[in-house]
């Protein structure tokens, strides 16, 4: 299922998290206070899909953590372009005493699968006349006719009379 839930949030949050900007993004606690508290966590799920990324993220290295897919983030690097799928889980914990870093935003652009259509427009069609060539044959038969008649003597016999026939010719005009 892609697109946006009903109430327009796009996380489900649990734990010590919070939502901004409409639910299109959450935070880690007191986000952006220079101090988040000690050993909070929470669960965030997606209830859209599409591509998350971190605008800010700033926590202790080491000891502090965000956890998206099976990777972990922490200090200064983010996830960036993570595709999520609805249901996908981030986990966030915070373990050290007295962080004075920002902690994280992150926010889900929603992915839309465009729906096909079920009619396609016929394609354009154009007719043009071929064009027309005349073209005349003429095919003429001459037969020319030799009659051979050899002196008769006493030991040539007669042959018969012979009609040599010439092969038809075609003429284009």
């Amino acid at each position: 299922v892609c697109g946006v839930p009903p109430n327009g949030a796009l996380w489900e949050v649990q734990g010590n998290c919070s939502m901004n900007l409409g639910g299109t993004c959450v935070t880690s606690d007191v986000y952006n206070q220079r101090k988040y508290d000690i050993s909070v966590s929470c669960t965030i799920t997606a209830l859209s899909a599409g591509t998350m990324y971190a605008p800010s993220f700033d926590t202790d290295w080491y000891d502090d953590k965000l956890t998206v897919l099976g990777l972990t983030y922490s200090g200064t690097v983010g996830p960036s372009g993570v595709a999520l799928a609805v249901g996908d889980a981030l986990s966030w914990t915070s373990r050290y005493t007295g962080t004075i870093r920002p902690g994280w935003m992150l926010c889900l652009v929603v992915t839309t699968t465009p729906v096909p259509s079920t009619t396609t427009p016929a394609p354009a069609t154009t007719t043009t006349p071929m064009p027309t060539t005349t073209t005349a044959t003429t095919t003429s038969v001459t037969t020319t006719t030799a009659t051979t008649t050899p002196e008769p003597t006493a030991t040539t016999p007669v042959p018969p009379k012979t009609t040599i026939t010439a092969a038809p010719t075609t003429t284009t005009a």
